[in-house]
């Protein structure tokens, strides 16, 4: 794999420890995660705010973006904050969400309607629930990887975007990791409820990666980085009910019993 660290002339380095080890930071995990649950989330069937803030704000690359995706909404959210019928919003959700995301309750003092209403979709968007976004921070948390492994330099050449072919005169070396590595990933996280549409979305990921892999890093229209499952482990349970009545398990997680990825599949979607 190449995880991108600096560029010299014409050589890619991976990205490394002074010690000379590999690094995977979390930032690298999280945004593979990312990009693979933003392709599941349409298919989940989702209805109501949680539809909306996947079918409107999910998509958005940007917040102009997102504000332009959110327009024709916007009628019935000001219905909404004025405390009048909406087919869409609840007046009481909306004036106890903005509050607590800082906004004023009178909606004359909301300068931006559509910002306020992507962050207020945004706090329903089963994708960000996990991984974070406009309005909230995730619940899913990735540590760096460090990995004790040599590095080779592959050849590779400069492709023109116009033509699809290869330029003259443009190559250069990508240095990766060895092949055949076994990666480690540990994540902790809070999930809201089983059975909600985060658990279901984080149950429908980890069965994707199951069953296709996942990747890492750049070049991979080349095919650097695809990493398989090969075992995990899951020490999961719920906070301040039954083993973890007293928090023991909040204090050492790992003390709850080990689940394999199919256990776990199944107690999220319970």
């Amino acid at each position: 794999m190449h995880v991108g660290g600096s560029r010299e002339g014409n050589v890619l380095y991976g990205l490394k420890l002074p010690d000379g080890r590999l690094l995977i930071p979390s930032s690298a995990w999280k945004g593979a995660f990312r990009a693979l649950a933003e392709k599941l989330a349409p298919t989940l069937p989702t209805i109501g705010l949680e539809r909306l803030a996947v079918e409107k704000v999910m998509p958005a690359q940007s917040p102009a973006e997102a504000r332009a995706f959110v327009t024709n909404l916007v009628d019935e959210f000001r219905a909404a904050l004025e405390k009048r019928a909406s087919m869409l919003f609840n007046p009481v959700d909306v004036e106890e969400k903005l509050l607590s995301l800082g906004y004023n309750a009178d909606p004359a003092l909301i300068v931006d309607l559509r910002w306020a209403l992507v962050q207020y979709l945004s706090l329903y968007c089963p994708v960000g629930r996990l991984f974070g976004n406009w309005a909230r921070a995730g619940s899913l948390h990735f540590f760096d990887t460090i990995l004790a492994s040599g590095t080779q330099r592959r050849p590779s050449v400069g492709i023109s975007r116009e033509t699809g072919t290869a330029q003259r005169d443009v190559l250069y070396y990508v240095e990766t990791s060895e092949a055949k590595l076994r990666v480690p990933l540990v994540l902790t996280g809070v999930v809201e409820e089983k059975g909600s549409t985060p658990a279901k979305l984080l149950a429908s990921l980890l069965e994707a990666i199951e069953a296709v892999g996942l990747s890492i890093g750049g070049r991979k229209s080349v095919g650097l980085g695809l990493l398989s499952l090969e075992e995990t482990r899951f020490h999961a349970f719920e906070l301040g009910t039954g083993p973890d009545a007293n928090g023991a398990l909040l204090v050492n997680p790992l003390n709850a019993p080990p689940m394999i990825l199919r256990e776990f599949v199944t107690w999220l979607r319970t």
